[in-house]
């Protein structure tokens, strides 16, 4: 099997042998193509609605189990660990011991992912991009790898960064980031990143990445390149630069 582009999404795909991914355009690195990061939930298909519910529980289980908490401090304690550090892992880590992938094996069980449908227009529209693709995610690959089999995606992406390649700090602090663009070996004016988290949306602008924010129907913000309800409703075709045929940094603009 061919390299991936990067250590985390070799890794992530030698253990999915007989997974056929999208073949990267030839010599892609070399060329002014953008690589496309996407994040998972929320952004390539509704977590809300498939998945949180549930994960939610998996994560107060947890909680309850672990840190021997009744189930109403286990879900403020979630919630509270989720503002102050940007995923409960995080908070976990800081104060308590735990073993990070155990956690996330826990709270992504095989069945999280049962309810995920399938999506033949994200599969058309991942299909037009002019440039390979990876998911960027604070989950672990192999729920991430269960999700796009259900929407019917997954040999559309070269691979994942998930929370292991960052080393369990996960978006949005810069580690996370640097790591991705490190495994990549591309510039980070290259990357085109998706998220529905304004915060690891600025992290990324930071470090020179263009910024699409999936808003839904939030009010919009400057600190993005573009803004869109759904993923579906940006193109690729806006990135462009006529004259170089470079991708370029503009906006905010907002699509419907």
């Amino acid at each position: 099997m061919k390299k991936a582009g990067g250590f985390r999404a070799r890794a992530v795909l030698r253990t999915e042998p007989r997974r056929r991914q999208r073949r990267a355009p030839i010599g892609w690195r070399r060329r002014p193509l953008p690589v496309f990061l996407f994040d998972l939930d929320n952004t390539l298909y509704d977590a809300d609605c498939y998945c949180f519910p549930w994960m939610h529980e998996h994560i107060n289980t947890y909680l309850m189990r672990e840190l021997d908490l009744e189930a109403g401090a286990a879900d403020a304690l979630r919630r509270h660990y989720w503002r102050a550090y940007g995923t409960t892992l995080a908070g976990l880590m800081r104060h308590h011991r735990v073993d990070p992938q155990f956690f996330l094996e826990a709270i992504h069980p095989s069945a999280l992912s049962e309810r995920v449908p399938a999506a033949p227009d994200l599969r058309r529209w991942l299909a037009a991009l002019p440039g390979p693709a990876y998911v960027f995610t604070n989950s672990v690959a192999s729920h991430a790898w269960r999700v796009l089999e259900r929407l019917g995606v997954a040999d559309r992406f070269q691979g994942i960064f998930d929370m292991e390649t960052a080393v369990y700090q996960g978006k949005p602090h810069g580690i996370a980031y640097r790591r991705v663009l490190r495994a990549l070996r591309v510039p980070a004016w290259r990357c085109i990143f998706f998220d529905d988290t304004l915060a690891n949306l600025r992290a990324a602008r930071w470090l020179g990445m263009q910024t699409v924010h999936i808003s839904g129907p939030r009010r919009g913000t400057r600190s993005v390149h573009w803004r869109v309800r759904h993923l579906l409703a940006w193109s690729h075709l806006d990135s462009r630069d006529r004259s170089t045929g470079r991708t370029r940094p503009r906006g905010p603009v907002v699509a419907s």
